[in-house]
């Protein structure tokens, strides 16, 4: 019997290329992001992270959960995480509302962030 070649996913292309952009192994990306080694590369063939994977990858890579998943097809890489942490200056030109937002979402788990990442991005109100 001939051995099926599967198409990789979307996902694993891009996770290869990202880790190959980063110079880094698969083994430095899994252990970043508190997987197994085997778990990660199975990643990059064809199989698919739990939610909370997603949002460490996509923090591990600088880009958005909604590129990994293929929400959105351009690489919007983000800025390093020392860019976000804002001083209360800064904070001082948000609405009170903005602000408990932020501060919100920045003490939620990592779960309740993509769910809430998923929600802002799928409410029809929002462009």
């Amino acid at each position: 019997m001939a051995k099926q070649i599967r198409e990789k996913s979307q996902l694993a292309i891009k996770l290869k290329n990202l880790r190959k952009d980063k110079g880094v192994t698969s083994e430095e990306v899994a252990s970043a992001i508190g997987v197994k080694s085997s778990t990660y590369r199975r990643y990059e063939i064809d199989t698919n992270p739990k939610k909370e994977t997603y949002l460490s990858l996509a923090k591990y890579f600088g880009v958005t959960v909604d590129y990994l998943m293929g929400v959105n097809s351009d690489v919007l890489k983000l800025e390093s995480e020392s860019t976000y942490n804002q001083n209360e200056d800064e904070l001082g030109k948000l609405s009170e509302i903005e602000v408990m937002f932020i501060k919100k979402l920045r003490s939620i788990s990592g779960e309740d962030l993509l769910d809430v990442s998923e929600y802002l991005h799928n409410k029809k109100n929002i462009k």
